[in-house]
């Protein structure tokens, strides 16, 4: 297929599968998208994240009888978002996608190493949110591997910008409020600030 349809196919594949409530529906898609993708001969960074993005989409919402069975899924995903990393380094979605993928396979030290190799001025240009939550998963990651003081510096960031922004405008903080006492300054701050919290 040629390079030009192949893309406008894909991207629209793409765009009603990220969009698609329905389960079985969202995996028809997701079949059409991974069909279009292997009938392609050169595959490029873009094409191995969106493939990434179909692994890791379907399975956000998924119930799992065990860790091992997420981990499989998740793994899935990491392999197309690496490939797509080794074919363009400067593809900060993919990088920050690989960092995802070990924070939710709870290997701290890798998905620290991927967050930290994210190209953070790309991704507050391409969306403010995803850049604040990049830091309260950094926040994160620290607290996990008991490097307190360091994940709440990054708590302290977070809570700047929510005190900047709009309500709502960021994604909700989950991770930083489960690191953080109900009684700690952070967190009555940004209850405060973010109601819907209380």
């Amino acid at each position: 297929m040629e390079k030009g349809k192949y893309k406008n196919i894909l991207h629209k594949k793409y765009e009603a599968f990220s969009l698609e409530e329905n389960p079985v529906k969202q995996k028809l898609l997701r079949m059409e998208i991974h069909s279009i993708l292997r009938d392609v001969d050169m595959l490029d960074s873009e094409d191995f994240y969106i493939w990434g993005l179909t692994f890791y989409m379907s399975f956000l919402d998924k119930k799992y009888d065990s860790f091992e069975d997420k981990l499989y899924d998740t793994n899935l995903a990491l392999e197309k978002f690496i490939k797509a990393l080794e074919l363009d380094s400067d593809n900060f979605l993919a990088c920050l996608y690989v960092a995802h993928c070990f924070h939710d396979n709870k290997d701290w030290f890798k998905a620290l190493s991927f967050y930290g190799k994210v190209n953070q001025q790309k991704l507050k240009e391409f969306q403010v949110w995803r850049y604040v939550k990049l830091i309260e998963q950094i926040g994160y990651c620290h607290f996990k591997l008991g490097n307190k003081e360091i994940g709440r510096k990054k708590f302290e960031k977070v809570l700047t910008w929510y005190k900047k922004s709009e309500i709502g405008e960021l994604a909700v903080p989950t991770e930083m409020i489960e690191c953080l006492d109900e009684s700690d300054p952070i967190v009555k701050e940004i209850k405060k600030i973010e109601d819907y919290l209380k």
